[in-house]
């Protein structure tokens, strides 16, 4: 029969002898690591943009920007720019999350008032959705993000991923200051 010390020792796995405090410890180490390595999968599942988040960024914007002329996505690379956006580290990770939040609480907005995707409205739907979202704080400053990223994307330079050829310049007759960059600037 064991016989129980003062220093009150607990048997490990190995056959060997190990003091309470020690035990805790290594099990609080132990948990501790457990908890930042669950947090951390979520955290980098949670800022993983899916090719929904990408759709439902390119109906609003084809929805709120498109014209006659066709200079809305595909020509400006909107979608292409929103990806270097919500990949680029040296962008505020809480402003990243925030644009693909964005886009999951469009699509349950949508999914509570139609029973359909945002992907799935049609022009009125859409609209008067976004209309309803714009009166809501989150909405008004997602919508306000969205737009601004747009813009960057149509009328910043080539280089840093947006405006193909110069595009969104040609659109509004305008001729860029020179020198232009010929790298990305960090």
């Amino acid at each position: 029969m064991p016989v129980v010390t003062q220093s009150r020792q607990i048997l490990c796995y190995n056959q060997t002898m190990i003091n309470r405090r020690d035990f805790f410890q290594y099990s609080g180490m132990v948990g501790v690591a457990l908890l930042v390595g669950i947090t951390a999968k979520k955290y980098a599942m949670a800022n993983n943009a899916s090719t929904e988040t990408y759709k439902v960024f390119e109906a609003l914007i084809n929805h709120m920007f498109n014209d006659v002329d066709g200079y809305v996505t595909s020509q400006l690379n909107v979608i292409g720019y929103f990806k270097g956006v919500i990949n680029d580290t040296r962008i505020d990770i809480e402003s990243r999350h925030y644009l693909i939040n964005g886009a999951r609480w469009l699509d349950e907005s949508a999914d509570e008032a139609y029973n359909k995707s945002f992907i799935a409205l049609n022009h009125d739907e859409r609209e008067t959705l976004l209309k309803k979202i714009s009166m809501l704080r989150w909405g008004d400053n997602w919508l306000y993000q969205m737009s601004a990223y747009y813009f960057e994307a149509a009328l910043s330079d080539p280089i840093y991923g947006g405006n193909v050829d110069g595009v969104g310049w040609k659109w509004l007759a305008f001729e860029p200051g020179f020198p232009r960059p010929n790298e990305v600037a960090i």
